[in-house]
């Protein structure tokens, strides 16, 4: 049955000779964009070189514009060291020395002597019309008051004079016997610092502009007159607002011409320097080397066509023939290898040939791999069934055992204690040895019918107010006999207080007695037991420390699980069946507590703990009132949320035993978790939360449809007015601190859910 192409696909269909046209720009786009990404990076490079250059000619410029300043604050305080200097009344001498002066130094206008108060005494050029020194007034007054003020030489800005001259005043302090007596000033001529650009033999298409520390221009390489004491543009006022001590940036000159400016930023005197380039200059690299790329790109595609043409013809004859092999492959038909010097063509013919004989032993070996794995699945499932039957015959075997082991026991207890009564000394030795004996089956007994209950979870805790000392003092009465035979007494470490936490008497009793007897049974008569019973504010802790044999490393993750004892010599002295501890970690967890062991390894003795909630922990316990509103017992449904899942859990159990429905949560992302099935009447919130805290936790329940009208109540250990008005505008109801008075709890409750609508 053969079918043809649909018209769709046909259209689709695409030539070789096209593929490797576009196979020939596809090898050369790569290349192409390669050699776009080096270009991009010479011309940067280019323009980098460019700006370096730039701004390391506006660095040597601003070297030399200051130390033409230097030099003129170095002569002016040579001159000022001179005595007629300091001599108000030797004026005549200093104009003299001046006038000696200015004809070494043809750079300034003038030379100034001035008092700090401002008052010219005497200058070194004589004044037109023979006026007074003193008529003159301070040009540019800033710097004049900063030296006053400070007493060091200083460069002021440009400023034009009487007669609209334009010059910078040098000034030096003149200090007699540490006082400054008088401002020495030189007036320093724009052209010198022109001059100076002049000499540095810059390009004359560039730019160079000296600025003083009001940036306004001081001397410009080009129309110098026209533009002295001008503003800088204000594409390059953008530039030096920026604050760098030194850069480069595209900007506009006064004459509106576009350029690249570099400058510098001089410190000692707050004086800068300009470098501007022409961007034609700045990017002629660039379009030279754009055109020699594109003439590149092109002459490749060109190359690439004809290469792709030639080929195709090469290409086009074996693939028909390749064609024609597979349909033969499809039709189950004996393939051709297609002749011609095209290596990959020839091994698509062999792959064409080879598959036809890979694909019959292909499908027969997917049929025995299906055939093997539905097998092995039948195999696991019939495995599991009977791991679970087996469990399940051991825990009726175990309780079977543990009920038929009693029946016997007791006649022999009885007939023991018809012995004794009929004849005390009468085979007395015999009769302890058989007491002991029968002591030590009945606690094995005990032990099987406690792990048969645990493992059908019939366990079933009666709680109550419960001193541990009285648990560590009937655990000893219980293992007295035991204890008894030892050498060295048990050490006992307990508060004088009572210990108060909330569980089953006779199960503790239980688990401190199982450890007594681990601990007996393990340790030399001479070696040390010791109980210790801790209390702090969230936990209450019992430890049983010895210095028996110690627990091999191996050995310690796995001393609490059924069955499992350490090595123990052949004649098994030490004997039981591995139960207690397993009993020991059940009954601590059921109380909602934790257990652990430490050991430092054989020979060196083991620690075991028990950790408990106190009573008094969040609320004190003891003190509940049993008795709640009928109309609200066995209706409510209460949220707790605390990270101390000790806290939680006791607390929510003495809620159910109150009637109450209870749920727990340990962070603030399982508690919104919980919503999902179980939507509270109430929700107690501990504000100590991980990730989340219980003020987030609050707004998000009142951004809930399903809670936001619900009561909540801050259970926190912050006490403060601060954080009862965080809490209340968190959204919460009531705001009680750690540790809560019972009473209250409970009347914040019932008040709480009495005027709350429940939640439906």
């Amino acid at each position: 049955m053969s079918s043809s192409m649909p018209a769709a696909d046909l259209a689709r269909r695409v030539p070789l000779r096209r593929r490797l046209f576009l196979l020939a720009l596809g090898a050369i786009l790569p290349l192409a964009v390669a050699s776009g990404i080096g270009l991009q990076a010479l011309v940067t490079q280019q323009r980098l070189q460019a700006e370096r250059a730039s701004i390391d000619l506006a660095r040597a410029l601003s070297i030399a514009v200051g130390g033409e300043l230097r030099l003129s604050i170095s002569a002016l305080e040579t001159l000022a060291t001179a005595a007629s200097v300091g001599q108000e009344k030797d004026v005549s001498g200093f104009e003299a020395l001046a006038r000696d002066v200015l004809r070494t130094r043809p750079e300034w206008f003038q030379i100034m002597l001035a008092r700090p108060d401002g008052t010219v005494v005497a200058v070194g050029r004589p004044l037109e019309n023979g006026q007074s020194p003193s008529t003159l007034r301070t040009v540019e007054p800033e710097s004049f008051r900063w030296l006053v003020q400070h007493q060091r030489p200083v460069v002021g800005s440009l400023a034009q004079g009487v007669r609209g001259v334009w010059g910078v005043p040098v000034r030096v302090p003149v200090v007699r016997d540490g006082q400054l007596r008088f401002v020495l000033t030189a007036v320093l001529k724009p052209e010198t610092l022109r001059a100076l650009i002049q000499r540095q033999q810059v390009p004359e298409n560039w730019l160079v502009s000296v600025w003083d520390a009001k940036t306004r221009r001081v001397a410009r390489s080009r129309a110098h007159e026209k533009f002295l004491g001008s503003a800088p543009s204000v594409t390059l006022q953008a530039l030096f607002d920026k604050g760098a001590r030194e850069g480069i940036g595209r900007t506009n000159t006064l004459e509106s011409e576009d350029v690249y400016t570099a400058f510098i930023h001089q410190q000692e005197f707050g004086w800068s320097v300009s470098v501007a380039v022409p961007a034609t200059e700045m990017t002629i690299g660039s379009r030279q080397s754009l055109m020699a790329y594109g003439g590149g790109v092109l002459l490749s595609v060109v190359i690439g066509l004809l290469a792709a043409m030639t080929m195709a013809r090469r290409i086009n004859g074996p693939m028909g023939q390749l064609r024609h092999a597979a349909q033969a492959l499809g039709q189950g038909q004996s393939v051709q290898v297609p002749e011609g010097d095209i290596s990959e063509i020839q091994e698509v013919g062999d792959a064409l040939f080879d598959a036809s004989q890979r694909r019959a032993q292909g499908e027969a070996e997917r049929e025995r791999l299906l055939a093997a794995e539905r097998a092995a699945h039948a195999e696991v499932e019939s495995a599991m069934r009977q791991a679970q039957t087996a469990n399940q015959a051991k825990d009726e075997f175990l309780a079977m055992l543990g009920h038929e082991l009693r029946n016997p026991l007791s006649p022999i207890v009885t007939a023991l204690h018809l012995m004794s009564r009929r004849d005390a000394h009468a085979h007395e030795f015999e009769r302890r040895i058989i007491e002991r004996q029968v002591k030590h089956m009945v606690r094995l007994v005990d032990d099987l019918l406690d792990v048969s209950r645990i493992t059908q979870g019939k366990i079933e805790l009666r709680r109550e107010p419960v001193d541990m000392k009285a648990v560590v003092d009937q655990a000893m009465e219980l293992t007295k006999p035991l204890l008894d035979s030892r050498s060295r007494p048990v050490k006992l470490d307990l508060p004088d207080q009572p210990v108060m936490v909330w569980g089953d008497w006779i199960r503790l009793v239980q688990v401190v007695g199982n450890l007594l007897s681990n601990a007996a049974k393990f340790t030399p008569p001479e070696g040390l037991i010791e109980v210790s019973l801790r209390q702090s504010f969230d936990t209450v802790e019992l430890s049983v420390r010895d210095e028996g044999n110690g627990i091999a490393p191996e050995l310690l993750p796995h001393v609490f699980d059924l069955f499992m004892q350490g090595k123990q010599a052949i004649h098994r002295g030490s004997g039981g069946l591995g139960l207690g501890l397993a009993i020991v970690k059940t009954m601590v967890q059921l109380h909602g507590g934790r257990v652990s062991a430490h050991s430092d390894g054989p020979g060196k003795g083991s620690r075991f703990s028990i950790t408990l909630m106190p009573m008094d922990s969040i609320v004190a316990w003891m003190d509940i009132d049993e008795r709640l509103d009928p109309g609200l017992q066995g209706l409510e449904r209460l949220l707790v949320v605390d990270d101390n899942q000790d806290a939680a859990e006791t607390a929510a159990m003495v809620l159910r035993d109150l009637g109450y429905e209870v749920r727990t949560a340990h962070d603030g992302l399982a508690a919104l978790a919980v919503l999902d099935d179980f939507v509270p009447d109430l929700a107690m919130l501990d504000i100590g939360l991980p990730s989340m805290d219980g003020h987030e936790l609050a707004r998000r329940l009142r951004a809930d449809e399903r809670t936001r009208r619900i009561p909540l109540v801050a259970v926190t250990g912050y006490g403060a007015e601060s954080d009862l008005a965080r809490a209340i505008e968190a959204g919460f109801d009531e705001r009680l601190v750690k540790p809560v008075d019972t009473k209250h709890l409970l009347q914040t409750i019932r008040r709480l859910l009495s005027r709350s609508p429940r939640q439906v």
